[in-house]
């Protein structure tokens, strides 16, 4: 996975997608390029679809795009290099479910891409949606949010096999990705990370005072998050940073769900 993130992550947003369409040619898949406009822009999205029919679709989606300037290693191309492998696996094992593979445009900025996809395939279309983001870096897989995790539960997309594992947390509040989109449209929907421990700690302690309502401590909202830094120009934005070992935990655990469909 790692030659696949080396192969895709660019400053040039232009230049990762035609890496991304590259990398999908290579293992010889058929893909969908949407050049739609939503509010002020156009978002390019790339789709991937196994068994389309009359049955709503379970989503996995990873945004390829990056922000300005920064490389965009780990934020987001270990999603985008997972969600290949995904692909390879669905491809090999025929998986009997309406499945679309979403490589999200814009999800830094406003007009998402995740947006423009609810509104074309239509949100009673789609049944689930899984995000990947953010996962070469750390020893420990976030997933939330806890509500939509039990939504998961009684979809038979989650079981208690697939999540109980010492090195998977689950977490209250998202961090906030693509998975938004989907929530604003009370889709459920559950969104994947890899953060060092040392984060998840701080992480549920800030959850915790916001769900209280309560003013954050200065010596809390101080603290800099570790895997900040690997992403958005931080200072271990790089290549280097990436890990493929939380990548391939990640990979498992999609696996895992994907087995159990």
């Amino acid at each position: 996975m790692l030659n696949i993130v080396k192969n895709i992550a660019n400053k040039d947003v232009n230049k990762r997608r035609y890496s991304l369409i590259e990398e999908l040619d290579k293992i010889n898949i058929e893909y969908t390029i949407t050049n739609r406009k939503i509010g002020e822009n156009f978002v390019k999205n790339i789709i991937v679809n196994f068994n389309n029919n009359d049955n709503k679709k379970l989503v996995i989606g990873a945004h390829y795009d990056n922000l300005e300037g920064s490389i965009g290693a780990n934020d987001n191309i270990t999603g985008v290099a997972i969600l290949i492998e995904v692909i390879k696996y669905i491809k090999e094992n025929n998986i009997d479910r309406n499945i679309d593979i979403v490589f999200f445009d814009r999800e830094e900025y406003a007009d998402r891409g995740s947006e423009q996809y609810i509104k074309e395939i239509g949100k009673n279309n789609i049944e689930a949606m899984i995000n990947v983001d953010t996962c070469g870096f750390g020893d420990t897989i976030i997933v939330g949010t806890e509500n939509n995790i039990q939504k998961m539960y009684e979809l038979k997309i989650l079981n208690n096999n697939i999540l109980n594992k010492d090195y998977i947390k689950t977490i209250q509040i998202n961090p906030g990705s693509d998975d938004r989109s989907f929530e604003e449209e009370n889709i459920p929907n559950i969104h994947i990370q890899v953060v060092p421990k040392e984060d998840l700690e701080i992480i549920n302690k800030i959850i915790d005072f916001n769900i209280k309502g309560l003013e954050i401590p200065t010596e809390l909202s101080s603290k800099r998050l570790k895997f900040m830094d690997t992403i958005h120009n931080g200072k271990y934005d790089t290549l280097e940073i990436v890990n493929e070992k939380p990548m391939k935990l990640v990979l498992n655990f999609m696996l895992d769900i994907i087995k159990n469909l």
